[in-house]
């Protein structure tokens, strides 16, 4: 009777001690294919934020955007400080909404007609490729009384250059002349003049975006409020300040990339 209770006993404790290990082998041959899973999920997250466009052709509001601006003075912020520039305010902007743009590149300078822009990308580096790229010139063309024949095929050298700087992806965005007649300085001029012929020009660059399937902004009516908003131009009297400068960038923003 004893032999047989010691028999059940050992025998209840071999089948307890495997059963303990097979239930734990289950239970980390699980776990092993939980965290592979989960593992494999992140993975796949990550490639599939890779491979998709999400608004504008960014993929990730983790992945480092980058900027190229290129134009006159009223990319590099002439009588504004670097922060007031609007390349710079939109970065901030773009940020503040999820994105992940690095410091952007301008190339610009005042008084740079077309040909000036042309002659500078000619003669600067690139190391990188960039995500978006904006084109805004043409007012020193009108100013200096330049053919619009040359503005049109001046804008085509600068498509090809364009076209070689950005990503593959790469958005480019082409930005309306603003109205300089509409500040203080251009009370001393025609006005209208200034207006009609402002008006030619980025009806050029409308129709240069249309037919490139290029994005297009127009700031030129909100440069036209100065006229009767002074807070909208900086203290030389001629260029945006940086309230107008935040004003297109939420402008920019919404057609760009939202």
């Amino acid at each position: 009777m004893k032999f047989l209770y010691k028999t059940l006993i050992i025998s209840f404790f071999t089948i307890f001690f495997f059963g303990c290990n097979e239930s734990n082998n289950y239970d980390e041959e699980n776990i092993i294919t939980i965290n592979v899973a989960a593992e494999n999920e992140d993975t796949d997250s990550s490639n599939l934020d890779e491979r998709t466009n999400i608004r504008g052709n960014i993929t990730s509001s983790n992945t480092p955007v980058t900027l190229l601006a290129l134009g006159d003075s009223y990319t590099i912020g002439e009588a504004v400080s670097e922060d007031q520039r609007w390349p710079n305010q939109f970065t901030i902007f773009a940020n503040e909404n999820g994105y992940n743009f690095m410091n952007p590149r301008i190339i610009a300078e005042t008084g740079w007609k077309t040909s000036d822009l042309i002659n500078a990308i000619e003669s600067s580096s690139f190391e990188i490729k960039y995500d978006y790229v904006s084109l805004l010139i043409g007012v020193n063309n009108q100013f200096n009384s330049r053919p619009v024949d040359e503005f049109r095929n001046d804008l085509n050298k600068l498509l090809i250059k364009i076209n070689n700087l950005k990503t593959k992806n790469g958005n480019v965005l082409i930005i309306s002349i603003p109205d300089w007649g509409s500040s203080p300085f251009g009370v001393n001029f025609d006005r209208n003049k200034i207006s009609n012929e402002i008006n030619i020009f980025n009806n050029i660059l409308k129709s240069f975006a249309n037919i490139n399937g290029l994005k297009y902004v127009d700031v030129t009516e909100i440069s036209r409020r100065a006229i009767y908003q002074p807070a909208l131009i900086a203290d030389d009297n001629l260029h945006p300040s940086g309230i107008m400068y935040l004003e297109w960038v939420k402008k920019i923003y919404n057609i760009w990339i939202d």
